[in-house]
């Protein structure tokens, strides 16, 4: 972890803008970060707050996957990223699809307009409360600024991959709405094509991140994985694009057994 903190700061002083990482191996416990408690912009990063919160809610009884949400005028969010927007045809106002369909929008496709109706049907005090139960008390959810840190998306993510956090069947289920995405050019672009990297992007303005865990071994979501938030502030996007990629890269060959 030592040398891999090395070649981290080694990459964010010789590439534009500011950078917040962390690398999180769970078979040592071992970590390399840089500004992995400073603040940056969550921008699509937040969906994973509301995926938790949801697939809690059903691991307690809550609610079921299986129930239905419709579509609201004031839920569809044209602006950036997903489908239910662009496509009013197929998906206009009145739609009306399961819980797990819209966080299967929200999660692949990064869709805006799927978050806002998961946000409305969760409420945002239950999810504030589920980041708060997790000990992710830097993230400032829409109050004033959807802000986050590097080590906070990190206890997200384990939220997520710890099957005793809700159930092994919903764990996995996550970690496969977050797999082979429509966003794949970022940390799993760099790394052997049979690698499994279940995470999440975000895009906003002049940030840039994403965040998830790599699967180095064949056969599924077991095996010596490890972690990985990498936020890029204040670089054009394709900079920061090749620096999250490098990045990850060398994540990879310090930790790939």
């Amino acid at each position: 972890m030592e040398d891999l903190s090395s070649k981290l700061r080694a990459i964010s002083k010789s590439r534009a803008g500011t950078h917040g990482i962390v690398v999180f191996d769970p078979y040592s416990g071992g970590a390399a970060s840089l500004n992995a408690d400073r603040s940056f912009v969550a921008a699509s990063l937040s969906k994973l707050y509301a995926l938790l919160t949801l697939y809690k809610l059903a691991s307690q009884g809550e609610l079921s996957l299986d129930d239905e949400i419709t579509m609201h005028s004031s839920d569809v969010w044209a602006y950036g990223t997903g489908v239910l927007a662009k496509y009013p045809n197929k998906y206009p106002v009145g739609y009306t699809m399961t819980l797990r369909e819209c966080a299967r929008f929200m999660i692949k496709e990064s869709d805006n307009t799927a978050e806002l109706m998961l946000n409305r049907h969760l409420g945002e005090k239950k999810i504030e409360a589920e980041l708060h139960r997790i000990d992710a008390d830097s993230t400032r959810y829409w109050n004033p600024i959807n802000t986050t840190t590097p080590n906070d998306i990190l206890l997200v993510l384990k939220k997520i991959s710890d099957p005793s956090y809700t159930s092994p069947r919903l764990s996995a289920e996550m970690l496969e709405l977050m797999t082979d995405t429509s966003f794949e050019d970022r940390l799993p672009g760099p790394l052997p094509e049979k690698t499994r990297v279940a995470h999440k992007i975000g895009s906003y303005e002049s940030t840039f991140s994403d965040a998830g865990i790599v699967y180095p071994e064949e056969g599924g979501f077991e095996g010596q994985e490890y972690y990985i938030v990498v936020f890029c502030e204040g670089a054009a996007q394709g900079e920061a694009i090749e620096t999250i990629r490098d990045i990850s890269l060398a994540a990879y060959q310090a930790l790939a057994r």
